[in-house]
C-alpha cells in the first residue's frame, strides 16, 4: 500500500517537504559552484586531473549548466582526452544552444585535428539557428581569419554589427583587421565605436596610441586620446562625422584590396561570466589558449 505522504502529514508536513527539496535544490548549486571554484583554481595552477574532477562535481551537481561542461571539456583537453572533451563540449551546446565558449572551445578543437570543415559546419549552423545574434558570426569570423579568409572575416564582422550594431567585440575585431591590413583610418574609427561601446578596453586603446604614433600627419593623430565615456548624444570622439555615420559597415563602400593579415595575435577581451556577458566568458573566444569560465 503506497502512502501520500503530503496527505497523512498534513499541511505543514507537505510545506516542510517542499522547502527541503528547494533546500536540497539550492544546495546542490551551491556545491556546483564551489566546486567549479576550486576546479578553476587547480586549473591556473596546471594541475588538469584535480581540475577536471572538481569541475566534474560541479557538473554532477548541476548537470544543465553548460558553464561547467564546458570547464570540464577545457580540463579534458589539457589532458590530451580530446574525444572526451569533444563529447562533453557537445553535451554543453545541447543545453545551452547558444554557449560561444563551447561553440569556441569545439571549433577550436577541430581545427586543431584539421578538421576545418567540420568547424565550418558547426559555426555555420550556429548561425543558421540563432541570425539574430552577433556571436555565431563573431565566431565564424575568428575561424575565417584562422585559415587566411580576410574578405569572409570582414564580411562576417559586418554582419555581427547588423545584428548588433554596438558590439564592441565586433568593432574591435574589424579595427584589428583594418590596422592589419594597412587601412589606418578606418581601424581608428572602428576602435572608437569600440571604446564607445564598452570603455575599459586597455589593448584597443594601446592600439590607438600605436595608430597615432605611426601616423603622425593623420587627421586623428592630433585628438587627444579618448578620456572616458560618452553619452549617445554627443560627438563621437570629437568627431561628428563618425557619429553620423552608419553604424554598421565600413566608412566607404568602394571594395579595398586587402594584403595578408599580420602575425600580430587577434585582441583578448576580458568580459568574463562574473559580469553577465556570457557570450564572451573566454576572455574573448579569440585565444588559442582557453581559460576556464570563471564561478558566478
Amino acid at each position: 500500500m503506497r502512502i501520500n505522504l503530503a496527505q497523512s502529514c498534513g499541511p505543514l508536513h507537505s510545506l516542510l517537504a517542499v522547502g527541503a527539496l528547494l533546500t536540497l535544490g539550492g544546495c546542490n548549486t551551491m556545491s556546483g559552484g564551489l566546486s567549479n571554484s576550486v576546479g578553476t583554481s587547480h586549473y591556473r595552477q596546471g594541475n588538469y586531473t584535480a581540475a577536471r574532477g572538481e569541475f566534474q562535481r560541479a557538473a554532477a551537481n548541476d548537470p544543465f549548466n553548460a558553464d561547467y561542461l564546458h570547464n570540464s571539456a577545457t580540463a579534458m583537453k589539457r589532458q590530451g582526452d580530446l574525444a572526451g572533451a569533444e563529447k562533453t563540449y557537445r553535451r554543453a551546446i545541447e543545453v545551452d544552444p547558444g554557449h560561444q565558449p563551447s561553440y569556441h572551445g569545439l571549433a577550436l578543437l577541430m581545427k586543431e585535428q584539421g578538421r576545418t570543415t567540420e568547424a565550418s559546419d558547426l559555426l555555420q549552423g550556429w548561425i543558421d539557428q540563432q541570425p539574430y545574434s552577433a556571436e555565431p558570426y563573431i565566431e565564424m569570423a575568428w575561424l575565417k581569419r584562422e585559415l587566411g579568409d580576410v574578405p569572409g572575416t570582414e564580411q562576417l564582422l559586418l554582419s555581427a554589427l547588423k545584428v548588433k550594431p554596438n558590439d564592441y567585440v565586433a568593432t574591435a575585431q574589424l579595427g584589428q583587421l583594418y590596422q592589419d591590413t594597412n587601412q589606418p583610418d578606418r581601424a581608428y574609427a572602428m576602435y572608437q565605436r569600440s571604446l564607445h561601446a564598452r570603455w575599459n578596453q586597455p589593448e584597443v586603446k594601446s592600439r590607438m596610441a600605436q595608430l597615432r604614433q605611426q601616423n603622425p600627419n593623420s587627421a586623428y593623430s592630433a585628438m587627444p586620446p579618448p578620456s572616458g565615456p560618452r553619452g549617445p548624444a554627443q560627438a563621437y570622439y570629437g568627431n561628428p562625422a563618425a557619429s553620423a555615420a552608419p553604424m554598421y559597415g565600413p566608412t566607404s563602400a568602394a571594395p579595398v584590396a586587402m594584403p595578408p593579415l599580420s602575425s600580430a595575435p587577434p585582441l583578448q577581451f576580458p568580459s568574463p561570466i562574473v559580469d553577465a556577458d556570457p557570450a564572451h566568458a573566454t576572455n574573448g573566444q579569440i585565444s588559442s589558449d582557453i581559460p576556464t569560465v570563471q564561478p558566478h
